[in-house]
């Protein structure tokens, strides 16, 4: 599934507005096109039959149904997890080439994100007056780790947890100079979209780190820093993620020395050796 995700970006710069619809609403809703037929499909999308046929050849399939196939195959009768041990065969596969693999692809996504896009993420983080961090599932541990990471180099940053939190009070404190982070990778959970809604809706700036600017976060994102890779699960993703994640909390420090300084002597002030073994 995720190779037809990036063959949409890559050719999305060439997408009438009503490619772009229908990449959209594929992103968003895929059971669609694995379930109806192609005039069906249409009338779900809101343009002409004609314009999912040529969509289809556009992708690079004969026709519809071509493509139907392959999303039903995909969608419908794989997980995720499952996808996480397609192409790597035990025997002949190393520890070590496989962290070759994700040096490949960091190098890829660096190629691919806009510094201009990176240098506003750092910004606007450096400058909020708070930060919300959201991501659940196999977003979880992204977005945990990011919120402590710049809680401990700038603070006022907390963890959303949608099971915990509640979800009013948390992004009733958001102002128009506040930022909300969002994790969202396939399959897009929609408590997180939901959040990002809220979250715009009240002024806050959205970045979000998902797999693709079609993403349904992009609806309620400002700034979207998209991880494109020939990858079929967030946990190959993740390496790359957490590339991504560690550059950007280091830049802010480097670029805020100031404000990093303080936090160190904060710390170190506090007399904590009974929480630490040596």
């Amino acid at each position: 599934m995720e190779h037809i995700f990036n063959r949409m970006d890559e050719q999305h710069s060439t997408y009438s507005k009503s490619f772009q619809k229908v990449a959209s609403y594929f992103y968003r809703n895929p059971n669609v096109f694995a379930l109806n037929s192609a005039m069906q499909a249409s009338k779900e999308v809101g343009v002409s039959e004609t314009t999912i046929i040529r969509f289809c050849h556009k992708l690079g399939y004969k026709g519809y149904s071509d493509l139907q196939q392959e999303v039903q195959s995909c969608l419908l009768n794989r997980s995720s997890l499952s996808d996480y041990v397609e192409d790597k065969d035990e025997g002949k596969t190393s520890i070590k080439n496989l962290m070759l693999h994700d040096i490949h692809n960091i190098q890829k996504v660096i190629e691919q994100i806009s510094e201009d896009d990176l240098d506003t993420v750092v910004t606007k983080l450096s400058n909020a007056d708070r930060i919300l961090v959201s991501g659940v599932r196999s977003s979880h541990a992204l977005a945990n780790w990011f919120a402590f990471a710049l809680d401990l180099v700038i603070g006022k940053t907390r963890f959303f947890q949608p099971n915990i939190d509640d979800v009013l009070l948390r992004l009733s404190e958001v102002t128009t100079n506040s930022v909300f982070v969002a994790f969202s990778f396939h399959r897009y959970a929609v408590s997180t979209i939901q959040s990002a809604k809220l979250a715009k809706q009240q002024g806050a700036f959205v970045v979000s780190i998902s797999d693709s600017k079609f993403a349904p976060i992009a609806d309620f994102s400002d700034l979207i820093l998209p991880i494109r890779l020939d990858v079929k699960s967030t946990l190959d993703a993740a390496p790359i993620v957490f590339s991504l994640m560690n550059s950007i909390v280091s830049t802010i420090s480097l670029r805020n020395p100031e404000t990093f300084q303080k936090r160190v002597e904060m710390l170190d002030a506090i007399e904590a050796t009974d929480f630490f073994a040596k």
